[in-house]
């Protein structure tokens, strides 16, 4: 037998009831499909929204800049002029990312599909609707291609969705907006913590603002060394990705984590191995690593101190040891002397840094007490960072729950 599916969503309003109306995309909406004709690109005009700009809920008018010169814009949008609040689609590489137009002076690029709600469809819900999981999934099945999926503007015009009346999309969409302007608002606190923290930094490092000891007198100066005069050098060993096992019996650390996972400080390991700790590198307590190989020179030149004994350390790690405070040699590697690491760094596709170069990096090194005073408080600013980092991926799994649930 038959299941019918319901057209009601798991989470809904209590005042509202009945099924939500079912039809093609484009009973809903109308389209425009700029596929077919690329626009002849200048360095300055127009700004073209291309499929590269367009993002999980917003658009990026950063990561890609393009342009269209301004008396060619009407041919270029002779198929239909944007507006204020229409949804934007893209069609493959990537698929399915969804944005809404807040400025009108724009111009649209192939890959990309233009939809406006037709009478009583808010657009605003059409955004939240395209980001749920119910649609996302859809177009997934329907999507065609190996390397790079996508889908054809005929399917996606023509599949089943299901609508609720005008009064219950604008209570949706309100709410998910509410919900998006409160993860905007815990993204711009933890940005200006970052930035207060970067700022704070600069002047630590460069003794605008110096400490005194516990008796109120002044530190003295900090020692010029060559980081090879206070460090021996070690190498990571082994650990590929395919020795990752999530219940291993040994914790480890691969130079890739260094960029996703880790800041100054690793307190708490996130991959693990069964690799045979008698084979492998041990970390001790204290130490910094610095990736021996990355994509780029600037990313390169990130040092984090490992707050633990006996961690298997992956190859293409400069371990550095030393009799020094590690988080405080953590921190002035990645302030002031970030730079300068890059510039040690060789390689065009590839980016190399060796323990040779590294040895040769002139740094200035306070007294260990006054070390362990600048650590402490740069600490307790990166614990505001973490618990506002934990409230912001809280929110953000609220909101997924939500394009989960209020959809079908």
């Amino acid at each position: 037998m038959t299941q019918i599916k319901s057209h009601i969503p798991k989470i809904r309003f209590k005042e509202f009831s009945g099924e939500w109306e079912e039809g093609k995309i484009n009973k809903f909406t109308s389209y425009v499909d700029y596929r077919g004709r690329g626009p002849i690109k200048t360095e300055s005009g127009i700004f073209l929204i291309t499929a590269k700009n367009i993002k999980k809920g917003y658009i990026d008018y950063n990561c890609s800049k393009e342009y269209v010169a301004e008396d060619n814009y009407l041919n270029v949008m002779s198929k239909g002029l944007p507006k204020k609040g229409d949804i934007l689609f893209t069609t493959e590489a990537p698929l399915g990312n969804i944005g809404q137009i807040e400025n009108e002076n724009i111009a649209l690029a192939q890959r990309v599909i233009k939809f406006r709600g037709k009478e009583n469809v808010s657009n605003n819900f059409l955004l939240y609707y395209m980001l749920s999981d119910y649609f996302q999934k859809l177009i997934i099945k329907k999507a065609i291609g190996s390397t790079v999926i996508g889908i054809q503007g005929k399917i996606l015009h023509n599949l089943i969705i299901n609508l609720p009346q005008f009064p219950e999309q604008q209570k949706i969409a309100s709410f998910l907006s509410s919900v998006d302007e409160k993860i905007e608002n815990i993204k711009e606190k933890k940005k200006n913590i970052e930035e207060y923290k970067k700022g704070v930094m600069q002047k630590f490092f460069k003794q605008e603002i110096r400490f005194k000891d516990e008796i109120g007198r002044e530190f003295g100066e900090w020692e010029d060394k060559k980081l090879g005069e206070v460090a021996t050098f070690l190498k990571g060993k082994g650990v590929s990705k395919s020795d990752i096992i999530e219940n291993g019996i040994n914790q480890c650390i691969r130079y890739g984590e260094l960029y996703t996972e880790y800041g100054e400080t690793i307190r708490s390991i996130k991959s693990r191995t069964n690799l045979n700790i008698n084979d492998s590198i041990l970390s001790i307590k204290n130490d910094v690593i610095i990736p021996a190989s990355g994509e780029t020179q600037i990313d390169i030149a990130t040092a984090s101190c490992i707050l633990n004994d006996d961690i298997i350390l992956g190859g293409d790690l400069n371990i550095i040891r030393g009799k020094f405070n590690g988080v405080f040699l953590s921190y002035y590697l990645n302030s002031i002397k970030k730079i300068d690491i890059a510039r040690l760094s060789q390689g065009i596709s590839v980016v190399h840094l060796y323990s040779s170069q590294l040895k040769s990096l002139n740094i200035q090194l306070p007294s260990l007490p006054e070390q362990q005073k600048i650590v402490d408080f740069l600490s307790e600013i990166d614990e505001k960072i973490e618990k506002v980092s934990e409230e912001l991926d809280k929110m953000e799994e609220f909101k997924q729950g939500l394009l989960q649930g209020m959809f079908v």
